[in-house]
């Protein structure tokens, strides 16, 4: 018995990639509450070492600002670069966004398959978000059952 797929009746709509600018946000928040306690700790005319405790929230507030990366290089566009750096030519692929290091750099990590009509080839592809520069590659035969 052969699959079937589902009808397509356009119930799949649009979707959304998570944009890492949007921590600028939060950096914001951050920064509005560190001067939010400074000011209260001023208007309380308690002792300046409470002026301490506003350190930590400011360095949030820098490590949000420093993390919201700005991504050109889109799910689209990082499927066609690995697709030419891969030893075979591309028929199908799929792209997931991750992260890498402290400051979560985006990276795409792109899986493509060879364009038979069975796919004999696969390859995982890891892409910079930013640069489109290609960060590692590992190519491999599909084994068929």
């Amino acid at each position: 018995m052969a699959e079937a797929l589902p009808p397509d009746d356009g119930t799949i709509g649009p979707y959304r990639i998570v944009d890492t600018r949007t921590r600028r946000r939060a950096g914001i928040a951050y920064l509005l509450m560190a001067g939010f306690a400074a000011w209260i700790v001023l208007q309380a005319g308690v002792d300046a070492m409470w002026l301490t405790a506003v350190g930590p929230v400011l360095a949030l507030a820098g490590y949000e600002f420093a993390g919201a990366w700005r991504m050109p290089v889109g799910d689209m566009r990082a499927i066609e670069i690995a697709g030419e750096s891969t030893s075979f030519g591309v028929g199908h692929g799929s792209a997931t966004l991750g992260y890498r290091g402290v400051l979560a750099r985006p990276v795409w990590q792109v899986l493509v398959f060879s364009d038979a009509p069975t796919p004999d080839r696969q390859a995982l592809v890891t892409v910079d978000a930013i640069s489109g520069e290609v960060t590692g590659r590992y190519e491999e035969a599909v084994e068929t059952p």
